[in-house]
């Protein structure tokens, strides 16, 4: 059955059972198979089929629950088998001073062992793909850092939402014009054309992940706004969608499951006792990489952003869950 070979009946018939799971319905069907001329091209033709598309609707949530158990399984199996020193989970919102924290963590663990971040999701990976790693850190969500498997030490670092989402907006729009057209960055050209109340009030469907409460949808796992008050799952559509309290409920409840967590605007005190949550020693005070000073090939000098009450409004209706939900850590935390 290799592709290229000439198509028989049989397999015709196998390939309708495998992926339709029934047989041809009739003569017409099997000339229809048999005309493909080889298994390869018959696979094509079956899986483009709205019948195909819609056997594969109707089938993912029970696919998707037989994959999480197998999951569940095998992380089970792998967390039996580790006796090192637990793996480190950093979960990075953007402009939250992480890059400082991954590059002591980096010096910290053995060579070799920090994922590449460009591998991406690591919810997207079987759990014998973090065998090899120590270090797992980058811009992912709570999703991700339970698919990591144990044992672990999982953290995250917060700051307060305004200021964070201005931050973003400004790093942003300091990227020069030609490494924006070479690195197709569609959100940067956005603010880099914008101007902070414009920003704010964009409907690009590349910014709704980054404006609307991202530090809480990202701590609730894989949601985005989908209007009306509501979030939507941002792979499953069809998943019913969760209201304000809903989301602020799921990413309060993954954060106070985490080892630790800590704040951009005392990170210094936060310091040591983290190291300490983590397993690994504390060697001082961090490098700052403040990229607000930053001028180089890829970013032009910083302009001052001047607020308006316009724009503070704005802010403060783009940022009310994540300031409930950073009001909450800070209470509980501090």
């Amino acid at each position: 059955m290799s592709g290229g070979a000439a198509i028989t009946r049989q397999e015709v018939e196998f390939a309708y059972r495998l992926l339709l799971g029934r047989p041809p319905e009739n003569e017409r069907a099997y000339e229809y198979g048999l005309s493909a001329g080889d298994i390869e091209t018959l696979r094509r033709w079956i899986m483009a089929s709205p019948e195909f598309m819609l056997r594969l609707r109707n089938d993912a949530p029970g696919t998707l629950a037989r994959w999480v158990a197998q999951q569940q399984q095998e992380r089970e199996a792998l967390e039996l088998q580790e006796d090192g020193p637990p793996r480190i989970v950093f979960l990075h919102i953007m402009k939250t001073a992480g890059n400082s924290l991954r590059r002591r963590l980096e010096s910290l663990v053995p060579p070799g062992t920090v994922r590449p971040e460009p591998l991406g999701r690591p919810a997207l990976f079987p759990v014998e793909h973090f065998a090899a790693y120590r270090l797992i850190a980058g811009h992912f969500s709570a999703v991700d850092a339970a698919h990591v498997p144990g044992p672990k030490r999982v953290f995250t670092v917060l700051r307060e939402p305004r200021e964070r989402l201005i931050s973003l907006y400004v790093y942003w729009s300091r990227h020069r014009e030609e490494v924006i057209a070479e690195r197709r960055l569609e959100q940067q050209a956005i603010a880099r054309r914008s101007t902070l109340l414009e920003f704010l009030r964009s409907k690009a469907p590349e910014l709704r992940a980054n404006l609307h409460n991202a530090m809480t949808t990202i701590l609730a796992g894989d949601y985005v706004y989908a209007g009306g008050g509501r979030y939507a799952h941002r792979h499953f559509p069809d998943k019913p969608q969760l209201t304000r309290a809903e989301l602020l409920h799921r990413a309060l409840t993954n954060l106070l499951s985490f080892d630790y967590v800590a704040f951009v605007d005392r990170l210094e005190e936060d310091r040591p006792k983290l190291m300490k949550a983590l397993g690994l020693p504390d060697t001082g005070p961090l490098t700052r990489e403040n990229t607000r000073e930053q001028v180089d090939a890829m970013l032009e000098p910083a302009r001052e952003i001047a607020v308006t009450p316009e724009e503070e409004r704005e802010l403060s209706r783009l940022t009310e869950l994540d300031r409930m939900l950073y009001r909450l850590a800070r209470q509980h935390y501090g």
